[in-house]
């Protein structure tokens, strides 16, 4: 039987790498791995001005893959906004999040768009796009629960939560608990990077290493000049794979600061270390793994709350171990085995 040729279609936001792009590229290797013929299809997502998100979705929508270089292809696998608007007869979908500023985001400090005529066409022509493209897909699953809720709240399509690992699994480690906490991701505002940084304040004896590079980054190290906790706060802009298993095998704990977030790697990265996770009560997605007393700490998004749940992380290491245990045996059952054979069965295609 001739292996089945499937593509992946992703987004690639230009000069930007983050978990949605090692995302894509790990299931195309795990395709390819398990007998499909698989590639990635990637296009640039262009926002200089509101009318550029249409011109992306268009621009996939105009794309015909049901045959490249004279040869079928079996089905597509979309992704991220607007990949899912190609046209394809066997599409399947896995959503990574939408366009989260038209729709959860709209209204918070987190969204640019605003409630003028433009804005208001932006968004409906985007909500007509996610109706569309995701309606034509012969199945649609999403890579967590909340995802899977914001999609049947906003656009009232169904789909099926599709959990799977982080990009490096296999190749985590854990190690004695050191002097720091760790945080890793980029450095924009709706993660809440200040969160752990100004908990240190409440929390005299912790440390905490700060992976990632963004916006907020000059102001965070103003922030912790300021709240006279510079000299326990390290910044990590850049670390290549090998220094970020390090960092997660040496770490005390990892937090997880943002804003309903879709799911993220962090949480499951840190639960493969053998680290327990101090998250947020309103985090979202992490916390469809994260359970207070179980496998980590949910305190409210406030320092003082951060700072309390550091002061025992700092005083009772026993309890951290335990913690980490559990979310080690609870993140070790995700495989890409079950991913892909889900995935090409949604598509009529055997392994």
């Amino acid at each position: 039987m001739k292996s089945p040729r499937v593509l992946v279609l992703a987004v690639q936001s230009p000069f930007s790498e983050g978990g949605a792009e090692r995302h894509v590229r790990r299931l195309t290797e795990e395709l390819s791995r398990r007998g499909a013929e698989a590639d990635l299809l990637t296009i640039p997502l262009i926002e200089r001005e509101r009318f550029d998100l249409v011109r992306s979705a268009l621009a996939w929508r105009g794309l015909n893959l049901s045959e490249i270089a004279g040869r079928s292809v079996d089905a597509v696998i979309a992704t991220r906004f607007p990949s899912y608007a190609a046209r394809h007869d066997n599409k399947i979908v896995w959503l990574i999040h939408q366009y989260r500023q038209a729709y959860d985001q709209f209204g918070t400090s987190y969204s640019d768009f605003t409630s003028s005529a433009e804005d208001r066409r932006t968004r409906e022509a985007i909500a007509e796009i996610d109706r569309v493209g995701l309606s034509e897909a012969r199945r649609v699953f999403a890579n967590s629960a909340n995802v899977a809720a914001r999609l049947r709240k906003y656009n009232g399509i169904s789909s099926e939560p599709l959990y799977h690992p982080p990009p490096l699994v296999g190749r985590y480690r854990t190690g004695a608990a050191g002097d720091y906490a760790l945080a890793v991701g980029r450095l924009d505002a709706w993660k809440r990077p200040e969160l752990p940084v100004a908990a240190l304040a409440y929390a005299p004896a912790a440390r905490l290493v700060l992976v990632g590079r963004g916006p907020e980054e000059e102001r965070l190290m103003r922030l912790a000049r300021e709240s006279g906790v510079a000299d326990r706060v390290e910044f990590r802009p850049r670390v290549d794979e090998e220094a970020l298993i390090d960092l997660y095998a040496k770490a005390r704990l990892v937090l997880v600061t943002a804003a309903d977030e879709d799911l993220g790697y962090v949480p499951l990265e840190a639960f493969l270390s053998g680290k327990a996770v101090l998250t947020t009560d309103d985090a979202g997605g992490p916390l469809e793994f994260v359970r207070d007393g179980e496998t980590g700490f949910v305190v409210p998004p406030t320092p003082e709350a951060m700072g309390a749940a550091l002061r025992v992380a700092w005083e009772k290491p026993e309890t951290l171990a335990l913690l980490g245990e559990r979310g080690r045996r609870e993140a070790e059952r995700l495989n890409w085995d079950d991913v892909v054979s889900t995935l090409l069965s949604a598509a009529g295609l055997s392994r």
